[in-house]
C-alpha cells in the first residue's frame, strides 16, 4: 500500500490565505473556485484543485508558485479561465463538485453552463486513457512515477464508467452518488463497486494491487469496458 503523507487540515483559514495570494498576483480577478476532493472528501484529497476566473489572465505558474508559499505542504493545482471563456474538460468536476470561495456565485455557472453530455464513445476514450497511463506505469524504471501513473490509470477507468452512466441517463449530472442512485440494477451495483474499489481505495487511498499489477488493471479495465458496452446496448435511456 502506497505511503500517504499527514497534511493539515484543509480549514477556512488555509483556503483563504490562498485566496488573497491570487488576488495580490491578479488585480483583475473576479472569482476563485475549490473543486474536486478537496470539496466532496476532503479527507482523502491528496492535493488542492483552484479555478481563478479573470478578466486578464495572468501566467498559471504565477498563481501555483503564490499559492505553494501558503498551502502548508499542499500541492496545489490551478486552472487559470478568462471571462467569458468556458472551462474545457473540467466543466464536469467543477460543476459537481465546485464551492466559490470568494467572487459571485454566478461565475461558477457561467463557465459551465452548456456543459455536455458524454456519449459512449467517450466513455471508451477514457478507458484508453488508463490503458496509457498503465502502459507508462510498466515501462517506469521510477518507483515514485510509476506509483503515481497506477493511480492515474485505476482513476481514469472510474472516469470512463462514470461517463458511460451519464451517457445511459442522457444526464449532464456527474456527482457519482446520485448518478448511482438513478442506474437500474444490475448496473447501481457495478457502479457502487467501481466507486469503492477504483475510485476510493485504489486511487484515493492508494491500496491498489501490487501484486502482478498489469494482470489485475487488466481485469478491472475489462469490466468497465463491458459495463460500457452493456450500458449502451442492453440500456434502454440515453442511448445514442
Amino acid at each position: 500500500m502506497s505511503q500517504v503523507r499527514t497534511l493539515p487540515a484543509i480549514t477556512d483559514d488555509l483556503l483563504s490565505a490562498i485566496v488573497q495570494t491570487f488576488r495580490d498576483v491578479d488585480a483583475d480577478l473576479v472569482a476563485v473556485i475549490l473543486f474536486g476532493s478537496a470539496v466532496y472528501a476532503p479527507d482523502l484529497a491528496r492535493d488542492l484543485d483552484f479555478l481563478v476566473i479573470t478578466g486578464d489572465p495572468k501566467e498559471r505558474q504565477r498563481y501555483q508558485e503564490a499559492a505553494l508559499q501558503v498551502a502548508r505542504g499542499w500541492e496545489v493545482d490551478v486552472v487559470v479561465c478568462r471571462v467569458g471563456e468556458k472551462v474545457r474538460g473540467l466543466s464536469g468536476a467543477v460543476k459537481a463538485f465546485g464551492k466559490v470561495l470568494w467572487g459571485d456565485e454566478r461565475w461558477l455557472w457561467e463557465v459551465t453552463k452548456d456543459m455536455p453530455i458524454p456519449s459512449f464513445d467517450d466513455a471508451r476514450r477514457t478507458v484508453r486513457e488508463a490503458e496509457m497511463d498503465a502502459q507508462e506505469a510498466m515501462r517506469s524504471q521510477d518507483a515514485w512515477h510509476a506509483d503515481s501513473r497506477w493511480h492515474s490509470a485505476y482513476n481514469w477507468l472510474f472516469e470512463a464508467a462514470r461517463r458511460g452512466a451519464m451517457a445511459f441517463l442522457n444526464t449532464q449530472e456527474s456527482r457519482w452518488g446520485v448518478l448511482r442512485g438513478q442506474l437500474p440494477e444490475p448496473f447501481q451495483s457495478e457502479f457502487r463497486e467501481f466507486i469503492n474499489a477504483l475510485h476510493v481505495r485504489f486511487w484515493y487511498e492508494g491500496d491498489y494491487p501490487q501484486d502482478n499489477p498489469e494482470g489485475h488493471f487488466q481485469t478491472w479495465r475489462d469490466r468497465v469496458a463491458q459495463f460500457i458496452r452493456r450500458l449502451g446496448t442492453d440500456g434502454k435511456a440515453g442511448v445514442r
